[in-house]
């Protein structure tokens, strides 16, 4: 077995000067063409074969490293954009793009993958089959694996299994977390209208109140979350934010209320949908209302295939040694783009620690003074490399 994690452990400086050469210049959502350049001039000078091709006009990166002996082909995926948000940490390698920030750990994740390319390169004499580097546009928006499935990513070669990690605060440095089956949820955005007609607050006989209408709605959802959901099948939806009226004294006459749902079930997910709509129906009839919903339906849920979360495991206890792994009891309701490609093959997701209370390094993502404990980057390396060496010596002896 190639020792990966001492191999990773001497590329660590190169993988911190990645790191924070993202960090220092991170690329919202659909803009991470500097990051893309940076990743295929790396594998180019590997000798990897590149497309960039499959996510349309996103900027995406595919790599195609091709192993000395035949075999399966199995798949690495990190996803490249940043946030829509103002940095507040003060290091040397702080944000220099005002408004932008990799407050989610995606510089991690890119620089993270470009090592385990650099390990694997190393031994492709040797190697038994294929691996594919996907570096994804968009995860926090649209999710560019939603275009590079259909397109063809996981074809030419025919990938066999695929596996992705994100790195999480909440667990420390040398540690993972993982789970089988549910990991994260289903994800769609409500976007919502109810329409009335304005009078004079004095008045209100002579109009029809949008904004008390929402009211009901609101409460009426939530009490059917309360009562027609069964209590033990994962599910949310959530109405963060309601936009309406023009004074004090005017009954309003538009109220807009944008939202999401998460679940893991597709049955419970249409079932929540179906009701959100016969609620206002029933709501915005009552009082004489009416109403616009759109449902944009954003990423499924990701499902740990059982057979691929235990070959994480595995790989963990050779990397982190045994002890490091933390069995999750279940998943989250967050979503996660890595979704597209583990509903179209057998893959697994994993929480890579990178907490470190003592030094402070404990803020959630997506905070603006989010950072991680940079050791974890080379296990992070080693963990890709392995899981990807190790699956194709299992199964390119079956």
């Amino acid at each position: 077995m190639i020792d990966f994690k001492q191999e990773a452990q001497d590329i660590s400086k190169e993988l911190v000067e990645f790191r924070r050469n993202f960090h220092m210049h991170p690329e919202a959502s659909r803009t991470e063409f500097h990051t893309a350049e940076t990743v295929a001039a790396l594998l180019e000078s590997l000798g990897i074969e590149v497309n960039r091709d499959y996510a349309g006009d996103l900027p995406s990166v595919v790599g195609l490293l091709k192993g000395g002996h035949d075999g399966p082909t199995v798949a690495l995926r990190a996803d490249m954009d940043a946030l829509r948000l103002q940095e507040m940490n003060t290091f040397s390698y702080r944000s220099q793009n005002d408004g932008v920030m990799h407050a989610c750990g995606h510089d991690a994740h890119t620089a993270s993958l470009m090592g385990a390319v650099i390990l694997l390169a190393r031994h492709r004499d040797q190697m038994h089959g294929n691996v594919k580097f996907i570096f994804e546009p968009a995860e926090e928006d649209i999710g560019g694996g939603r275009f590079m499935v259909p397109n063809g990513v996981l074809e030419n070669p025919h990938v066999d299994a695929i596996f992705g990690l994100h790195v999480e605060n909440a667990y420390p440095v040398g540690s993972i977390g993982v789970c089988s089956g549910e990991m994260m949820a289903a994800s769609d955005r409500l976007i919502i209208k109810i329409k009335g007609r304005t009078a004079h607050g004095a008045y209100p006989h002579l109009g029809i109140d949008a904004m008390m209408i929402a009211a009901h709605f609101l409460v009426a959802v939530q009490t059917m979350m309360a009562r027609e959901k069964d209590t033990f099948n994962h599910a949310i939806i959530t109405f963060g934010q309601i936009k309406g009226g023009t004074a004090r004294n005017i009954i309003c006459d538009e109220v807009e209320i944008n939202g999401i749902c998460r679940t893991f079930n597709p049955e419970t997910r249409e079932m929540l949908n179906r009701r959100i709509d016969e609620i206002l129906k029933g709501i915005t009839m009552t009082f004489g209302g009416t109403y616009e919903f759109e449902r944009q339906r954003s990423h499924p849920a990701l499902i740990c295939d059982p057979d691929m979360a235990e070959h994480v495991r595995e790989t963990a206890d050779m990397i982190l040694g045994s002890g490091h792994v933390i069995d999750l009891p279940h998943g989250s309701l967050g979503c996660e783009s890595f979704a597209y490609f583990a509903e179209a093959r057998k893959g697994a997701f994993f929480w890579m620690g990178t907490g470190n209370k003592e030094a402070g390094i404990d803020k959630p993502l997506h905070s603006s003074s989010f950072d991680i404990d940079e050791r974890a980057l080379p296990l992070a390396s080693a963990m890709h490399a392995a899981l990807a060496w190790n699956y194709l010596e299992k199964h390119s002896q079956s």
